[in-house]
């Protein structure tokens, strides 16, 4: 009789931690899952494409722990939504042998099973850092109530680690992997100048987060006769809800006169076809980015990455080797990173091919099975 698997996941995108569920699951393939998820979206058509034996349960009362929810209405809208999850969930009957929390933002579904029997497994995509009482709570929760914890990176199992060291032992480091299929039909018509070097940060429109703001003044930064051999563009789409991200971004690309030289282009599914034709990916993050999938994803197409010594970014890329680490915040130095390219357009190349290798030999959807499997039979079954 097979074991029964729920799965608990905040978003139905294609982003980070969206994509990386994709090999998670896969990892369970002798197991009956269940994917329980807020809305329908991009990652449902793709789990019915690549996992058809997944069942997908879509309840918009899934309480997921969120900052809107700090608002007055959007704790209501919390309280309300996890007093009304269980009657929704309507799955008594079955009987799951691993609750699989993805993401510490749906951690509040562990209050469900706190008596059940079924090993309960986090897995931890962002950091929560304990400077902040509700973050501190939410990680210390995670880590009383769980019984294995699965981190992205070092830097987020550190992190876990200070906010109840006694539960040192339930952390697992399983860092990420990811593949792509080559040679498949592309939906996008997307183009670039290849008489330019071209630029891109791909990644939701978050100012503060993931730092096109940092990027805008990096790039204003550069002198006339080296901006013009670039162009730049942003690829991503804001939250529902925060739109007005979008339009600041916007207004600063032209207040800053950057019009001719940044382009935005709203998320894509095809975003292979985005990676094939930059010359250069940046990861400019502001705050703790956990593993960013951005950073794997440049090393497989070959492509140099500037990211910022943030979060397990640091892990990720060899400074000077496969790109370079900045500081973060830091606009004058992101700008020297990039005029470096611009300046010698034949390291691209050979940084590329180096990222290449160091993700074949770390960061494969293999590496990540391995790794993956070995914490499977050690820490869960």
């Amino acid at each position: 009789m097979p074991k029964t698997i729920f799965f608990f996941h905040p978003s139905s995108d294609l982003y980070g931690a969206d994509k990386i569920l994709i090999y998670v699951m896969r990892g369970f393939s002798s197991h009956k899952k269940y994917l329980i998820l807020p809305c329908d979206g991009p990652l449902c058509k793709l789990v019915n494409e690549e996992l058809p034996d997944v069942e997908i349960k879509i309840i918009p009362e899934l309480p997921i722990i969120a900052k809107k929810n700090l608002k007055p209405s959007g704790i209501l809208n919390f309280i309300y939504s996890f007093l009304r999850f269980p009657s929704k969930l309507r799955m008594d009957e079955v009987k799951p042998d691993v609750i699989y929390i993805n993401t510490l933002a749906v951690t509040s579904v562990l209050m469900y099973y706190l008596f059940s029997k079924a090993k309960k497994v986090v897995h931890i995509h962002e950091i929560l850092k304990n400077n902040s009482l509700l973050h501190r709570i939410i990680n210390k929760f995670a880590l009383r109530k769980s019984d294995v914890l699965i981190c992205v990176s070092n830097a987020v199992k550190n992190n876990m680690k200070l906010a109840a060291p006694k539960y040192e032992y339930k952390l697992q480091l399983v860092q990420n992997g990811i593949n792509f299929k080559l040679n498949k039909a592309r939906e996008s018509n997307f183009e670039v100048d290849f008489d330019k070097i071209n630029f891109g940060l791909i990644g939701r429109i978050k100012p503060d987060n993931k730092g096109q703001g940092l990027l805008l003044d990096a790039v204003s930064k550069l002198d006339m006769n080296t901006i013009a051999k670039t162009h730049f563009y942003l690829v991503g789409s804001p939250v529902v809800g925060q739109e007005y991200m979008l339009t600041d971004v916007e207004k600063m690309i032209k207040d800053l006169g950057l019009v001719e030289f940044v382009t935005i282009i709203p998320f894509v599914k095809d975003i292979e076809s985005i990676y094939e034709k930059m010359d250069v990916v940046l990861v400019p993050s502001i705050f703790d980015d956990p593993f960013p999938t951005t950073v794997l994803e440049g090393m497989f197409f070959s492509k140099p990455v500037i990211g910022t010594q943030v979060g397990g970014i640091p892990e990720m890329i060899e400074d000077g080797v496969t790109g370079y680490v900045t500081t973060r915040g830091d606009a004058e130095a992101l700008s020297d990173k990039i005029k470096v390219f611009v300046e010698n357009p034949d390291q691209i190349k050979l940084m590329g091919e180096c990222g290449k290798i160091r993700f074949t030999q770390h960061f494969s959807e293999n590496s990540f099975h391995e790794r993956f499997q070995h914490m499977i039979q050690t820490h869960i079954f």
